[in-house]
């Protein structure tokens, strides 16, 4: 999820240099080499996360010299295999993490052999869940789940994420597990619309739309809005074995239970497909230097919690696990090992 400087702030140290014993207490250093962080967009996730990181690693690792750039969810991982090991790390989504390793999706389409040469270092455990939500003045009686919905053939307004977008190929991919096409729901007398996040919850406030279909972090301010506003949403819940489904055809997706302690119209948790997001590097990025990074960011989970809403879920427990397909970095297996959360 352009690819200029961050300008304010830069996050700059000095220079790589490594300790690593092999046989007892020696330290090799290594050769200098400057780092290239390939984050996301100012002021979003990517960026906030890997700001909050870039300064751990400077105060923990001496001299290292790496700034933030700013980068994309798809194009993070051409940056990262194609980049000297030992020179670049990025951010990018689970979905994105299988497309890399399969060649499919917007990765397929420019390499479609894929980018098998990337491995983790952790998961964020920023997810997105999966929901789809129904004005309850236009739900049959009696339906309950999405399954049941669609067995009605109903003529409804869906309002689905913009085209591209991993929450729309997700949607997609709920339709086509219960055997439906986005042409379908436009067959049945309905209309299906693609639209960024934010337009989501107009559209429902002001009645131009019967179903959202959203994947988004929860709490999200539009899903806010939409909760206060739309006074007879119904949340629909999505049949487990599809949810499964979806986990065992593409990689990428985990099984989850969408809180419900945030919207007052969700009552209670129900199991979805989720997303993640991943740090990773070039599988032969040195060891001692992956164990490194790693071994900074899970002893300072607490304090990326402190400072980022968005990662309050960071725990090291949870991390090392679920990278989506990039498996763990031997660096970083050998760091997660050895803190016990492996």
């Amino acid at each position: 999820m352009p690819s200029s400087k961050m300008s304010s702030p830069k996050i700059v140290a000095a220079s790589l240099v490594l300790a690593a014993s092999l046989t007892g207490g020696s330290k090799v250093m290594a050769q200098s080499e400057p780092m290239t962080a390939y984050a996301g967009s100012v002021g979003g996730l990517y960026m906030e996360v890997m700001s909050v990181w870039i300064s751990q690693w400077e105060n923990a690792i001496d001299d290292l010299d790496i700034s933030a750039v700013s980068g994309g969810g798809t194009t993070n991982p051409f940056h990262i295999s194609r980049a000297d090991p030992n020179q670049a790390i990025g951010i990018t989504d689970t979905l994105t993490t299988a497309d890399a390793m399969d060649g499919t999706g917007d990765i397929g389409t420019r390499a479609p052999d894929g980018l098998r040469n990337l491995r983790a270092l952790v998961r964020l455990n920023a997810l997105s869940h999966s929901a789809f939500m129904i004005r309850g003045s236009q739900l049959p009686e009696g339906v309950t789940t999405v399954g049941e919905l669609l067995e009605q053939k109903p003529a409804l307004r869906w309002a689905f994420f913009q085209r591209g977008n991993p929450g729309e190929l997700t949607g997609r991919r709920f339709l086509e597990a219960y055997g439906v096409s986005f042409d379908d729901l436009s067959a049945w007398g309905g209309r299906v619309s693609f639209n960024p996040q934010a337009e989501h919850s107009s559209l429902m406030i002001d009645g131009h739309a019967d179903v959202s279909m959203v994947m988004t972090r929860a709490p999200a301010a539009f899903m806010l809005d939409m909760d206060a506003s739309v006074r007879d949403l119904v949340w629909l819940k999505i049949e487990e074995e599809v949810v499964e489904h979806l986990i065992e055809n593409y990689g990428g997706y985990i099984k989850e239970e969408h809180p419900a302690e945030f919207y007052d119209s969700l009552k209670e948790p129900f199991v979805t497909a989720s997303v993640d997001h991943v740090l990773f590097v070039h599988e032969e990025m040195d060891e001692e230097l992956a164990y490194q990074l790693t071994r900074t960011v899970l002893e300072n989970a607490e304090a990326l919690r402190n400072s980022l809403q968005s990662m309050s879920e960071f725990y090291p427990d949870v991390v090392c696990h679920n990278t989506g397909r990039f498996e763990l970095h031997t660096g970083a297996e050998r760091a997660c090992t050895e803190l016990g959360y492996l």
